[in-house]
């Protein structure tokens, strides 16, 4: 690859880190954006009404952005890769968007129209930005790990998440103009500065440790990109030929996610709203502005503390957790050949120790989903808010696995189909199937056909379809990019 420098791949530790380290980098800037877009807007001059229709940004964008941007990103033929060229884009999108978010007013004049105006134009596209950062950033984790380490990868990404977070909700408690006065004369100039040079950072190491192989451009997919706004719409009519494993996931996230999206927009303000009432009823003195500002800094501290469980879970619960392929990968170890050393049985004693601690995701993602209803269902019986950051705090956990579990399952599920159907073509019994991972082709086309046995993983996928043109051999199977993206049409 001649346009970037592609070094030895790293591996393990190093390469968990390079790959999912840019996702700390964007949550640091979603963390900013979510703590403190509304005051900032509320500082410039806009009603409390209207800031709402601002944070439809986020699902709007969601809902469009990363189902587009999987498909687009399926089928790039570009030099650095598929996932990279959006990555990069994107990240340039995001840093001026900051720019002119922390200097909407210099910008204008301090017209306080034109100011609202241009700040709420820049939160959207940043938004859009966003989204097709995180939609690239995912399928990159799919597409570069084998199936029995796509749980350590997710688990790893759940723990950049959860510093991101950290480091965000901890800004709100520092004087960065005073600490940083050379990165802006205002806290929001600090805060975007700071946010822009973090993503830079880390969406460099992640874009340089982690090469991709460039797609080739097969027959079949000249006119792929003039037929991706059409594909778009055959996707909400394909979604029913998913591989089973990701429909039952899609499904549950419709659901808990309409609890998650409250929480994650007005946990502080609950926090803030017990505040004012419990300090009201017990005769407080004070204005309900100074109470209010009081109130919303518990709120901030309920949510960094929140933030604080998330990132210790992450790094917890990942020990005690297995999915089938990783199990599968711990049992094989006991079988190698060899005499083990003292420190070698040490780590054979504590392997078996953990497999007999842990259990399955999809166990403790129902365990997280159980503990997340209860806790919100508390929210009417809590008065207190103290009560009300532990509740807040409590739901660390839930996060923690909300944010890692269902990706991992996505990304087993599509490693493990790539894998075979390439096992197959590689024996030479793959003639006659067809990788989905052109936009063009509907999803529900791949149940035709008979299947190839019994032991054949129930995927969606059979014989050979005359009307549907053969994808190339390098383009894999299922595609990462597409499937997310209507993964995340389902949270949205």
């Amino acid at each position: 690859m001649d346009s970037l420098p592609r070094p030895t791949a790293a591996s393990g530790l190093a390469q968990y880190l390079a790959l999912t380290v840019a996702l700390g980098g964007l949550q640091f800037v979603w963390s900013v954006e979510t703590g403190f877009g509304s005051l900032y807007l509320l500082s410039l001059g806009m009603k409390k009404s209207h800031v709402s229709l601002v944070w439809l940004a986020g699902p709007l964008s969601g809902l469009v952005t990363q189902p587009l941007v999987g498909i687009l990103s399926d089928n790039c033929t570009a030099k650095l890769g598929r996932r990279r060229p959006y990555i990069i884009g994107s990240t340039v999108a995001v840093v001026l968007c900051l720019i002119v978010i922390g200097w909407t007013r210099e910008l204008t004049g301090s017209r306080p129209a034109l100011t609202i105006w241009l700040a709420v134009i820049a939160f959207y596209a940043m938004d859009f930005a966003i989204n097709c950062i995180q939609a690239s950033m995912r399928a990159l984790i799919v597409d570069s790990l084998p199936t029995s380490r796509q749980d350590a990868g997710t688990a790893w990404a759940s723990r950049m998440i959860g510093a991101g977070n950290v480091a965000g909700y901890l800004m709100g408690f520092l004087d960065l103009v005073r600490l940083l006065p050379f990165l802006g004369s205002t806290h929001m100039q600090v805060l975007t500065s700071i946010a822009s040079l973090l993503l830079v950072a880390t969406v460099a190491i992640t874009c340089y440790f982690s090469p991709e192989i460039p797609l080739a451009r097969s027959p079949a997919q000249s006119g792929v990109s003039g037929s991706s706004l059409r594909a778009l719409g055959t996707i909400f009519t394909s979604i029913r030929s998913l591989p089973v494993a990701i429909k039952d996931v899609c499904r549950i996230q419709l659901f808990s996610w309409i609890g998650w999206f409250p929480f994650l927009f007005y946990g502080t303000t609950y926090v803030a709203h017990l505040y004012v009432a419990t300090h009201t009823s017990a005769g407080s003195t004070d204005s309900s502005a100074d109470l209010m500002e009081r109130g919303t800094r518990a709120g901030s501290l309920a949510m960094f503390a929140y933030a604080v469980s998330s990132l210790g879970f992450s790094v917890i619960l990942p020990v005690f957790a297995y999915s089938s392929a990783s199990r599968s990968a711990l049992r094989q170890r006991r079988y190698r050949a060899g005499t083990l050393s003292t420190l070698g049985q040490l780590r054979q004693v504590l392997r078996k120790t953990q497999r007999a601690a842990s259990i399955s995701l999809s166990k403790m993602w129902m365990i997280s989903l159980a503990v997340f209803s209860v806790a919100m269902l508390l929210t009417f019986v809590v008065s207190t808010v103290r009560g009300a950051t532990w509740l807040i705090a409590a739901c660390g956990f839930c996060w923690a696995v909300t944010i890692w579990v269902p990706f991992s399952i996505i990304g087993e599920t599509i490693s493990e189909f790539n894998s075979s159907e390439r096992s197959m073509r590689d024996d030479g019994r793959g003639d006659g199937y067809f990788p989905v991972d052109s936009a063009d082709i509907p999803m529900e086309e791949l149940a035709t056909g008979e299947q190839g046995g019994d032991d054949q993983p129930e995927y969606g996928f059979g014989g050979r379809n005359e009307d549907v043109p053969q994808r190339s051999s390098n383009t894999g199977g299922l595609s990462a990019g597409t499937i997310l993206g209507i993964h995340n049409v389902f949270i949205v």
